[in-house]
């Protein structure tokens, strides 16, 4: 039996790698009241938000092999924002909802959770840069990072400039598949963060 003080996040998330049933229990019950805060906040809809809960905690378990969560709760937070903006896509959103989100003000200034949003969107990039191939990777950071031309890459590399534009397409198709789950979330996050 696995005491709920002995693991960190991150050690029974390698522990339900390895399909301990006690490790994804213990993680289910340190988040999902938290995870169903977040998704009540912008739903109001106690259905929708246990079953949001329920098929990320799902998801969780079927790819349990695969999981690279380096940060267990912005990863957690991440999955409800995508669950959320999908809900949302879908249709299935109450009238209600549409009615409190035109009623409300948003904040001027930035908040301690709208920095705390940006951080998880540059892990999110950080990562899918460094799983990118390393001709890519390493062109795309000359490019952002080291601010040079596609001409200064190609002489630098001492390839043609086609390869360096084609590098950094790949590059920045990959980023924004990664981040587009997270847009709706990051529109609504000034909703979220002003009440």
């Amino acid at each position: 039996m696995i005491r709920s003080d002995a693991y960190s996040d991150l050690e029974l998330i390698s522990l339900l790698k390895r399909g301990e049933v006690a490790a994804f229990d213990l993680l289910y019950s340190r988040h999902w009241s938290g995870m169903y805060q977040a998704a009540f906040y912008l739903l109001r809809d106690q259905n929708a938000c246990m079953d949001i809960v329920q098929d990320i905690f799902a998801w969780l378990w079927e790819k349990r092999e695969q999981l690279d969560i380096q940060a267990v709760p912005s990863y957690l937070r991440s999955a409800v924002r995508f669950k959320v903006a999908n809900y949302i896509r879908s249709g299935k959103i109450r009238d209600e909802f549409y009615t409190e989100l035109s009623g409300l003000s948003l904040p001027e200034t930035p908040g301690p959770q709208d920095f705390l949003e940006l951080d998880d969107l540059k892990t999110i990039i950080t990562q899918v840069v460094n799983n990118l191939p390393e001709k890519c990777r390493e062109i795309f950071l000359l490019s952002r990072d080291g601010q040079l031309t596609n001409q200064q890459i190609a002489d630098l590399l001492n390839i043609s400039i086609k390869t360096v534009e084609a590098q950094k397409t790949i590059a920045l198709k990959r980023i924004r598949a990664a981040v587009d789950p997270h847009l709706l979330a990051l529109l609504l996050l000034p909703i979220v963060t002003c009440h």
